[in-house]
């Protein structure tokens, strides 16, 4: 049987690659659902439908949106 001797370069080099390949992982996973996503047709039906409501300004800003769940949580909370 052969042993295997690893420099403490060696030893760094492998832990870097390691972690790059966590990494790697992460975007593997994300890539592939994005490709679910996109060949769902049904949800690129409403997210084209929604960049139209957006371009047509009918949505509330994110703020407005907060603001409102805000008012809904406090009014809940004080009954």
């Amino acid at each position: 049987m052969v042993k295997t001797v690893l420099t403490e370069q060696d030893k760094r080099d492998l832990k870097v690659i390691a972690l790059e390949l966590l990494e790697i992982r992460k975007l593997i996973e994300k890539l592939a659902e994005t490709m679910v996503n996109l060949s769902d047709k049904e949800l690129l039906r409403h997210f084209n439908a929604t960049q139209e409501d957006l371009k047509e300004r009918q949505l509330d800003s994110y703020k407005e949106t907060l603001e409102k769940q805000i008012d809904i949580a406090e009014k809940e909370f004080r009954l």
